[in-house]
């Protein structure tokens, strides 16, 4: 039957009228005439209408918090058509392109800084599975962000901002009891339960080397500083001085692990400053990280600093970590029990830092699926694969099955507008 109704047969015979109401909405409205009425009354009928019945049918409605996000975010878009129309009137292509790509920035962070408020909001109303479907659009906008919108500031390396958005969503992937945001709640529940060691804890070590592996260096620090041989040696006991002192080589070193970028400036999540060496340019960055992986080694290869600690755990748990951050292989596969993605993270952190996302990111996730494994989601799988190796169409199509159509419609305004 055609928009706008028509006849229709059956028990109820009469007038169906179909309109569409607000966004994704039917109203459809039956309607007895007076014929069909007559027939089926013995006397006839005095030619009145009789009521019908009327519905409403919706699809992809969006509500509640759902709704919200879209309020919200409709001044950025709106911001964002502004922001386009503008640069399409310029005379020059080049300028046009350049500010189309900063309208595209601008749009990715407002509505990235939306969602991230959106999913607290609804965590902090005890909303679970808003804040779950809006944490989850939060980590596939801004992984969307970071390989479409220009990469790297240009560059196309993307390390960095790879580890931290890892960082930031990790939690809200759900990788798994390997994962490491898993292991690390295992580990915190675990802590007390080792008195006044908490070095001994089960999985402290792991846990270290895997923070080392993704580039969680506050977190690592953190977690090592809570090592019983720095309150001991601050009491004056001297033995513990050569644990001390092997630990210090290893926070020493992460805390002065190269940046690229200027954003980065050696700066974490909450703006301290580790002292990491910030470069500005892909080459300056190759060049101080060269020297800080020879200082890596040099450590890793120090026998006499490592024969000195009497604590076997300890010795061991730093020389993984240092293998790590020396890019061996064995050692960042053997850290990141967590699944491909993990290994991907800290593959690009220590292995192979200088990649860019838009050529050479693709096959190395292939091949840590290969070392790994699937993930435990094969929808997520397609999804991440599918931004990693910068394919739109494939990126848009596996958003139509798994994403609502309020992040499909901001979707399609963001890839156009970055292309």
């Amino acid at each position: 039957m055609p928009m706008g109704g028509g006849a229709v047969s059956g028990p109820g015979a009469g007038q169906l009228q179909v309109q569409w109401g607000v966004g994704n909405e039917l109203r459809v409205c039956r309607v007895q005439g007076a014929a069909a009425r007559d027939r089926d009354q013995p006397n006839g009928g005095n030619g009145v209408l009789s009521s019908g019945a009327a519905y409403v049918v919706q699809w992809s409605f969006i509500a509640g918090a759902q709704q919200r996000v879209a309020e919200e975010t409709l001044p950025a878009f709106e911001a964002l058509r502004g922001r386009l129309a503008n640069a399409s009137a310029r005379g020059n292509p080049n300028g046009a392109a350049a500010a189309s790509i900063a309208a595209a920035q601008q749009f990715a962070g407002s509505v990235s800084a939306v969602l991230r408020q959106r999913a607290k909001a609804a965590d902090a109303e005890g909303n679970g599975r808003a804040a779950s479907e809006i944490g989850t659009a939060h980590a596939v906008w801004e992984l969307i962000s970071l390989y479409f919108v220009e990469p790297g500031g240009g560059t196309g390396v993307v390390t960095e901002q790879l580890v931290r958005w890892y960082q930031r969503h990790a939690a809200t992937l759900q990788s798994g009891p390997d994962a490491l945001p898993a292991r690390i709640g295992a580990l915190l529940a675990g802590i007390p339960g080792a008195g006044a060691a908490p070095e001994e804890a089960p999985g402290f070590w792991e846990c270290f080397a895997s923070m080392v592996a993704v580039g969680w260096t506050e977190a690592a620090v953190d977690l090592a500083m809570l090592h019983s041989c720095w309150a001991e040696w601050r009491m004056g006991k001297a033995a513990v001085k050569p644990q001390a002192e092997l630990l210090e080589a290893v926070l020493s070193l992460l805390r002065r692990s190269p940046r690229l970028g200027a954003d980065c400036g050696g700066a974490s999540e909450d703006g301290s400053t580790l002292g990491a060496s910030s470069a500005t340019s892909v080459p300056q960055f190759l060049a101080f990280r060269e020297g800080w992986v020879r200082q890596v080694r040099e450590v890793l290869t120090d026998s006499a600093l490592f024969d000195a600690c009497f604590d076997i755990r300890t010795g061991e748990g730093v020389r993984a970590a240092l293998a790590v951050m020396a890019g061996d292989e064995t050692a960042i596969s053997r850290a990141t029990p967590g699944g491909w993605l993990e290994l991907l993270v800290a593959s690009v952190r220590h292995q192979y830092p200088q990649l860019k996302a838009h050529s050479e990111h693709a096959s190395l996730a292939e091949r840590c699926v290969g070392v790994k494994g699937p993930g435990l989601s094969e929808e997520m799988d397609l999804l991440l694969k599918a931004v990693i190796e910068v394919n739109a169409a494939e990126t848009v199509g596996v958003c139509s099955h798994h994403m609502d159509t309020w992040f499909l419609a901001h979707l399609a305004e963001l890839l156009v507008s970055a292309a």
